[in-house]
């Protein structure tokens, strides 16, 4: 029997995964040799064993042992159907989220040094969510100046790690997009504002929402603790408040046609004396309906674990590789078949297979150098997309009627070593790369 505690529980409430997540046992008697813990996933309102076990280790004079669980938890991540059409209020959590928690015990020496494992000795950790953020070497994301900690990307509380709670001007969203960066909004739904929110007791949320014209509107929030999208697209605010204040025109007149050059949001938190007592930096988009024929836009998975969007309106180019594999055989001309100089339509050349791959070259509008390294993030991103019209698509039910009903996403797989970035010096840039269908339908076999 061994007399140990958990030392060190996870370093917050909300931790990235692209870092270590470490937990610290500490021994105060017993000859322990390690400690094991059970992974657990949260599915549901219930924890499942995922059958993952990560031994926990400490040197030969230490009392502290230590597992590191980030390297298990970055597996779990799913790729739901993340931007379905027929709706804009998606739920696509668990592509960015998941929560965890070990169960541990020790595993002792008996007299004869043989390892006995004790699971009836068990300690839980705290529940923790995880976020498959990445954090740079150059940046502080506690007041701790820390870059393991993520307490600068949770808004509202302080993330229940060691750093006291940020101040407003230190809040990140889950995204590096530049301010005013352009939406597309006839594009469809794709566009969403991502955050981490923790919440505190007695402080509630308010999201404010700008036009072009300094009209706010402020909408109550009771988000749960964890990750936030909300859709960004101005049809879907403009459609919510509605509901709550009556028709405001706050984006479009009452024909449907756009009236606001930009959007706006900020997110204040609120006592219960009515005080702000924290508030956040103000993200504004350009709105645009349509950026012409030849503009392609992208959403992409970014490097803080949200999603971005970039519609390039330079050149777009498309070529074509073909390849296939033939065999080269003879026509049977024997006289005394009853066929015999019937044969003249016969593939003597005969294709098992044949393949077409589209490869697209885009060289984007100029933009800033802010922009230009922002863009790198979706050049390496691992899931990207582009949003296409989508021939013959319908919904069912009440989305039958709703606006952009033709768009859909269609996965793409960015070359890497294609890409380019041409500078000038009146600090414009362009970046170019190449990018092919993720899946490939246009192969023909035999």
């Amino acid at each position: 029997m061994a007399t140990w505690n958990i030392y060190s529980q996870p370093h917050g409430k909300i931790v990235t995964c692209q870092r270590p997540i470490v937990i610290v046992m500490r021994v105060s008697a017993g000859a322990v040799a390690h400690f094991v813990g059970k992974l657990y996933r949260k599915d549901g309102a219930s924890f499942v064993d995922t059958n993952v076990r990560i031994n926990a280790f400490g040197d030969s004079s230490s009392a502290y042992f230590e597992l590191n669980a980030a390297e298990y938890c970055r597996n779990y991540f799913t790729e739901e159907a993340a931007y379905y059409q027929g709706q804009f209020c998606n739920n696509f959590d668990e592509m960015v989220e998941q929560t965890f928690k070990l169960e541990i015990y020790p595993v002792l020496y008996d007299n004869s040094l043989d390892l006995v494992p004790d699971p009836d000795d068990i300690l839980e950790t705290n529940e923790f969510i995880v976020i498959p953020t990445n954090t740079m070497a150059r940046e502080a994301t506690s007041s701790l100046g820390d870059n393991i900690r993520l307490d600068k990307f949770v808004f509202n509380g302080d993330n229940d790690s060691a750093a006291p709670q940020q101040g407003n001007q230190n809040y990140r969203f889950l995204s590096n997009m530049p301010n005013y960066n352009v939406m597309d909004i006839s594009q469809g739904f794709y566009f969403h504002h991502n955050h981490l929110h923790q919440q505190v007791s007695g402080i509630t949320g308010q999201l404010d929402i700008t036009n072009s014209s300094g009209v706010t509107f402020d909408i109550p929030t009771n988000y749960p603790t964890g990750y936030v999208a909300i859709p960004a697209h101005p049809f879907a605010w403009e459609t919510l408040i509605a509901f709550i204040y009556g028709p405001q025109n706050l984006f479009f007149d009452a024909l449907g046609n756009l009236t606001s050059d930009s959007m706006s949001f900020q997110w204040k938190y609120i006592d219960s004396g009515g005080t702000v007592v924290r508030e956040t930096p103000i993200q504004t988009y350009l709105l645009k309906d349509g950026m012409g024929c030849k503009s392609t836009t992208f959403i992409f998975r970014n490097m803080r674990g949200g999603f971005d969007f970039f519609t390039a309106t330079g050149e777009h180019d498309v070529s074509v590789e073909l390849s296939g594999s033939e065999f080269d055989r003879h026509t049977d001309f024997n006289r005394r078949a009853a066929d015999f100089d019937l044969k003249r339509g016969q593939h003597n050349m005969t294709n098992l297979w044949n393949k077409r791959k589209e490869m697209n070259t885009v060289f984007t509008q100029p933009v800033n150098t802010e922009t230009a390294t922002w863009l790198e993030e979706l050049i390496v991103s691992p899931q990207v997309w582009i949003i296409k019209d989508i021939k013959g698509n319908f919904t069912t039910g009440d989305n039958l009627n709703m606006p952009y009903n033709n768009k859909g996403l269609v996965a793409i797989n960015i070359i890497k070593s294609s890409y380019k970035l041409h500078n000038t010096e009146k600090n414009r840039n362009f970046i170019e790369f190449k990018y092919t269908l993720s899946e490939n339908t246009i192969t023909q076999k035999m």
